[in-house]
This record gives C-alpha cells, structure tokens and sequence, in this order.
C-alpha cells in the first residue's frame, strides 16, 4: 500500500463552528494549500500582504503533503485580501473573532490509498467490516518526529543524559533536512567531542543555522553539554516533552485495552517508538463500555486511582522511571495533565469502491472518507484498516 503518492491523495477539510468563532474584529479568510507547510503559507501571507505574522489567528496546523483547506483570521485594519495561485488560494468568506489554536471541531479526511494487490483486498474488506468500531486514539508518527532510535529526549534529561540529549540534536537527521545540516551532523558525529574540530568546520563552511552554531560554541568554550541545551528553543522542548508524554499514554492506553480484547483478537503494529495493539472486532459490550471512556496523561502532582494508577505505575516501571521523577524536566517544560478518549470513533465514515490505480500498473486503490474530532490521527484509521497489509512508505 502506498499513501499520499500526491497530494489530492490526501485531502483535510477543517470543520469549525461560525457561531463559535464569530465576531467583528477580523475578516475569516478560507486558505486552501497544496503541498506547503502551514507556517510557511501563513509566513508567504504576512511577507506579501505586509501583515505581522503574530496578526494571522488560525485553529490548528494542517498536514504539508497533502491539498487541505482550513480558515485564518486577519484584523479588518489590513482591508479586504484575496490571493489565487496554483498551490495557495487565499478567499475571503465573512467575519470572525481572532482564532487561536484549538478553536476547531474536527476535521474531514479523503483519503486515497494505492498500490495495493489484489489478493491483499478480502483481507482489507474485513478490515472494513469493523471500521465504524473505530480504533484506540494513539498519537501516531507524526507526534514523534524528535525520537531517534527509540530515544526521547524528554527522557533523557529527565534522567540527567544531557550528553545523549545533545547527541540525538547534533548528530541524528531526517531525510527531508537540507543536505548542509546532514553534512554537519555527520561531521560531528565523527569528530564527537573535538568541539575546536567542529567549530573550524562550521566557520569554513559558513553555517548559519542558530542552534547547532550556538551548541558547538558552548561545548567548545565550556564543554558543559547541560548548559548547551539552553540554545534550544521553547516551541522545541514543548515538542520533546509532548512526544514523551504521548508515548507513555500510548503505552498506557495499549496496557488498558490488554484487559478487554482477547489475545486472538488482538493486532501489533510496529511503529518509531515500539508497537502499537489494534483489535480486529470488539464486542459490542466492550465498545459502549469504551467508546466514551478517557484516559489521564501522565503529570507529577496528580493523585491517581484505581485503575488508572495500577496501569500508570506500571508502564513507568517499565520505563524505569518514577512519577516524582517526572519533575526531573527541569526547563524543557512541563507534563501538562489532560483527558483523551481511549477510542478513536470515525463519523460520516464513506468506503469507496476498489478501483484501478491508474499510478501503480496492475494495482488497485481505495478512497476513505471520514470526520475526527480535533487532537486524533487520521493515519490511525488508515492503519486500522489496512491491518496486515505492508506500507510502502512514500520517499520525501
């Protein structure tokens, strides 16, 4: 199987309330975007217009690799916008206040999976039998995108590791960085610790990206590698310690759901941080049971109970940590406590019909349609209902 081979493969539609958002104070612009990042959009915006970026409200980031549409807010001071290009379009459609993050309901998903074999489809189409039960509300992959080699950096400050922390940021890449950062990484990788070495590299070849600048002049002047994670910016610790925490209510909820789906029921799916547990069916006793039902994240200071204390005490054990531990973060942030739904329930779910794929010779593709609340991965439903079946995944 193969996912958002383009872009129209994957397509997000952000629902709103306008009553909830209305107001006089701004005009609502609906923003339509074909493989850009959203803060890069919202960046090109304020450049062109000649607007703060601080003064574009918006409810939510949407995927880059994908066509998604979404609104933003801009203050009525900037006049009436419009903007129409191939892969932005910017139109406006009434009032609103000034959006902030979280200000959405949910979102719309299309979603076009190709490449898949035609003896792989009896066994998609009992996946499909089962869909409308859902699946467990995991974070998935893309809340993960600072974890290397099962390593989080939450964790290892937490742990006084600060000489692995500051491993995993200078020497660790993604495919998808620039190759001058790659070539930086594996330099220091190589020379580890021969900070002068590394320094005279960064000079020659006029590297200006401001955090690993900052860290080798640290460690060259200082060698103190806690004190070198202080160049790292607040938006990027908040992204560590969110990562950590989505990790172990993944765990935790993976542990919840061991106590009511049978093992012959239950499905593993290997992910960046270890496994994930599916259900291929669930009773429908355990569903109504569950369907509602949420489960804390994991934050010191809160007194847990019941059941929720006997799975949370059990999966830090497993990660060899303790709870009062956790304070351990020092200024990375903090664990913010929340309650998250244990099931991940699609509405106004639509099934295509199997067709053929017109990018993959002798292949066949499927399009889902389907709502989620605010905060859940579509790609969950997606793993859900391809159990079993191999992700190609798409080269960036």
């Amino acid at each position: 199987m193969k996912l958002r081979m383009k872009p129209e493969d994957f397509i997000v539609e952000e629902i709103v309330d306008f009553n909830k958002i209305a107001g006089k104070k701004c005009y609502l612009y609906k923003l339509t975007k074909r493989n850009i990042e959203c803060l890069k959009a919202f960046s090109y915006i304020a450049k062109k217009f000649r607007i703060p970026l601080r003064d574009i409200g918006y409810c939510g980031l949407k995927d880059r690799h994908a066509l998604t549409t979404q609104y933003i807010s801009i203050p009525k001071k900037y006049g009436k916008l419009s903007l129409d290009e191939p892969n932005l379009k910017l139109e406006l459609v009434g009032e609103s206040k000034f959006l902030l993050l979280g200000d959405l309901e949910g979102n719309r998903f299309t979603i076009t999976v190709r490449g898949l074999k035609k003896q792989d489809i009896p066994k998609i189409k009992e996946n499909l039998k089962y869909l409308s039960y859902g699946a467990p509300n995991y974070f998935d992959s893309q809340r993960f995108g600072s974890v290397f080699d099962k390593k989080f950096i939450a964790k290892e400050v937490i742990k006084g590791n600060y000489e692995e922390v500051v491993k995993i940021l200078l020497t660790k890449y993604k495919k998808s960085e620039k190759k001058i950062i790659k070539d930086l990484k594996r330099f220091i990788a190589k020379n580890w610790g021969d900070w002068d070495k590394v320094w005279n590299y960064i000079r020659e070849n006029n590297i200006k990206a401001r955090l690993y600048v900052n860290m080798v002049k640290e460690l060259k002047e200082s060698g103190d590698y806690k004190k070198a994670l202080t160049y790292v910016d607040d938006r990027l610790k908040k992204i560590f310690v969110a990562a950590y925490q989505s990790h172990l209510w993944n765990e935790c909820v993976k542990e919840l759901l061991k106590k009511y789906i049978p093992e012959e029921d239950r499905v593993y799916y290997e992910y960046e941080c270890g496994t994930l547990m599916f259900y291929k069916k669930i009773d429908d006793e355990i569903f109504n049971l569950l369907k509602d039902k949420k489960f804390p994240t994991i934050a010191p200071d809160v007194e847990y109970t019941g059941e929720e204390r006997e799975i949370i005490e059990k999966i830090l054990k497993m990660e060899d940590i303790t709870i009062d531990e956790l304070n351990n973060i020092n200024d990375m942030g903090r664990f913010i406590y929340n309650e998250r739904k244990i099931l991940l329930i699609p509405k106004n779910l639509k099934i295509g019909e199997f067709e053929k794929d017109e990018l993959n010779k002798g292949k066949c593709k499927i399009t889902l349609s389907y709502e989620l609340e605010k905060g859940s991965y579509a790609t969950i439903i997606i793993k859900r209902a391809f159990l079993g079946v191999k992700n190609k995944k798409r080269k960036r």
